[in-house]
């Protein structure tokens, strides 16, 4: 499990201000201080936060509750986000008994439609993890239309920031400069950033699943219990 994750969900910290204590090295894992906010942990470790404005000191245990997993048609202009002093969060269009949850697989102010939330920690591990490679399908509508080269090389991978970011499948669609995009793995803005490497700009992005997860017929900013 994700520290972030597990931190976003038991005390409601957003990921900038726990972003901020990693970088200013008031957070602890078993007596070291980490580097990387993408920190995994597990149970049975010690977390201790002691910053200025906020302190925690506790052993770390997941939820062990069944789970609950909600699908989200988020809309494009809210962030997936605890707290955001600019713009509107899906929290502020959820019911509040979901302001505990949190999502798994961030899309980004720009993009929209499935996101699923859960109150189970393990299930967002589940997800995210790099071991378990599951697929998540979107909708690319790029500045223009993608050669035949260029496609070759997002699916072998390309290299941003000392990451490879890639897609294991890229189909076309009728729609102009439309591609349905598959990965199985995640990295932040990493369809946006794929894209730009090899001279693209993507115009829109749509997810439109997760796993075995399809949106259905869900409007923009509805939700169900699944």
């Amino acid at each position: 499990m994700r520290l972030l994750t597990y931190i976003q969900t038991r005390h409601q910290i957003s990921r900038r201000n726990f972003v901020s204590y990693v970088q200013q090295g008031y957070v602890l894992i078993n007596g070291k201080k980490i580097s990387s906010y993408t920190q995994e942990v597990q149970n049975g470790d010690k977390l201790l936060i002691k910053s200025p404005k906020y302190a925690i000191d506790e052993i770390i245990k997941e939820q062990q509750a069944n789970a609950t997993l909600i699908l989200f048609n988020k809309p494009k202009w809210c962030v997936a986000s605890k707290s955001d002093p600019h713009n509107k969060t899906i929290y502020e269009l959820l019911p509040p008994e979901f302001k505990n949850y949190y999502y798994i697989w961030r899309l980004d102010k720009d993009s929209h439609w499935l996101l699923l939330l859960t109150d189970d920690p393990a299930l967002v591990n589940e997800y995210e993890h790099p071991k378990f490679a599951i697929d998540k399908e979107y909708i690319v509508e790029l500045d223009m239309e993608l050669d035949s080269k260029d496609i070759q090389r997002a699916l072998s991978g390309v290299k941003d920031e000392n990451e490879i970011l890639k897609a294991i499948k890229i189909t076309k669609n009728k729609k102009k400069y439309h591609y349905t995009i598959i990965l199985n793995e995640w990295k932040k803005r990493h369809i946006r950033r794929m894209f730009k490497t090899i001279g693209y700009r993507v115009m829109d992005l749509e997810r439109i699943r997760e796993g075995k997860y399809l949106l259905w017929d869900l409007k923009m900013g509805e939700w169900k219990i699944i």
